[in-house]
């Protein structure tokens, strides 16, 4: 439909409404809306279209409306939203489209990540029972390769905060170092977890809570050792966070330009984020962690936490990457499934051992080099 034909069809329309005594703003809305949406399919939704046709139309429905010795003041309301509905109409379909397209594309993601997990679980199975029948000092080796390929899939295998939980319950079970192996195991736990996926702050905040309350609950559980695993958690994770931050700078150049951006606005968030998330862990846990929790909380906002410092160093390499992605840029338009609850729980607390064993490693792997250096001090001297 040309405009011509536009102008002339409202023209049309509101006399035939006139004389059918049916001329309201609804009616004039509906009239030029309808004949816009005509007219705007016939030019493909081009932008550069838009304006003279809801200026033709709305002019159109004025010239209709006098010509019908109608109250323009009245109904005029009516042709402009009606001009301007019209040229949504396009627009609108092709919204919702993409809306369903995205829909389709979420779902399919989601089935992939379970297939992807069920895969990488079958491997690995197959990788144990391949182990089953060699020697045993073989054997041992492994099925530690394993319990460490999975400790850094858990996010993909929906086993963090079970992990977390086992292996924060043996921690405390130890009743040794239990803060500083809370530390450790929660600062890898969301290290390994946040580096399974592409950084964005949905993703902080999701495997934050999920490691912060698995290591409180434990704790709980367990009725002991509650402020050391509150206050472990949480530095724990904020380093976990600070360590996966300060790789994301790194690899900006690999980005397109709106997923720099984002990154960008996700970083300058992500302190805030993280003590969002700490809040609302405290909120569900007993009084006991709430305090610690909140108190942590309170502490970071009033200093310059090393998170901040982390954050705000890699936003700063994000802008030069921002900068340099350049106009022509391309631009880029849940968690898993796991299996049986009563295989996920096995999984989780052979994983949960042998995330304390790496900690406790880390843990005498520093003491002794600290006690090595004052031996060497002493030897000096």
């Amino acid at each position: 439909m040309s405009e011509n034909q536009m102008k002339d069809r409202i023209v049309e329309e509101l006399k035939k409404a006139k004389e059918a005594g049916q001329i309201t703003m609804e009616k004039v809305s509906e009239i030029v809306r309808d004949a816009v949406s005509a007219a705007v399919a016939e030019t493909r939704g081009r932008i550069e279209d838009m304006r003279p046709i809801v200026k033709n139309a709305v002019a159109a429905a004025v010239e209709g409306l006098k010509e019908a010795e109608v109250d323009v003041k009245e109904t005029v309301k009516g042709a402009v939203e009606g001009a301007v509905a019209g040229v949504r109409s396009r627009g609108d379909q092709a919204v919702e489209a993409t809306r369903d397209e995205l829909r389709k594309l979420e779902k399919q993601l989601k089935d992939e990540k379970t297939e992807l997990a069920q895969s990488l679980r079958k491997g690995l199975e197959g990788a144990k029972e391949a182990g089953a029948t060699l020697p045993e000092d073989v054997r041992k080796k492994v099925e530690s390769a394993v319990s460490d390929i999975k400790l850094k899939s858990t996010e993909l295998l929906g086993l963090t905060r079970q992990t977390v939980k086992e292996a924060v319950k043996q921690a405390i079970e130890s009743g040794k170092d239990v803060k500083e192996t809370v530390i450790h195991i929660t600062r890898d736990a969301t290290e390994k977890a946040m580096k399974e996926g592409r950084f964005s702050a949905d993703r902080v905040k999701k495997i934050a809570e999920k490691v912060m309350s698995g290591a409180v609950k434990a704790a709980e559980e367990a009725g002991k050792e509650i402020k050391d695993v509150a206050s472990g958690a949480f530095e724990g994770t904020q380093k976990g966070i600070a360590s996966a931050v300060e790789s994301v700078g790194d690899k900006t150049k690999a980005f397109v330009r709106e997923d720099i951006a984002r990154t960008k606005e996700d970083l300058e968030a992500i302190e805030g984020l993280f003590i969002e998330t700490t809040r609302k862990v405290a909120q569900r846990s007993g009084d006991v962690a709430k305090d610690v929790l909140n108190d942590l909380a309170n502490q970071t906002k009033k200093t310059t936490s090393v998170l901040r410092k982390k954050a705000r160093h890699a936003a700063e390499k994000t802008t030069a990457g921002l900068k340099q992605a350049g106009k022509d840029a391309a631009k880029t338009t849940t968690e898993a499934v796991g299996k049986a609850a009563h295989i996920m729980a096995e999984e989780a607390k052979e994983l949960g051992k042998r995330s304390v064993a790496v900690a406790k490693g880390a843990i005498t792997g520093m003491w002794k080099g600290a006690k090595d250096a004052i031996k060497k001090e002493k030897e000096e001297k």
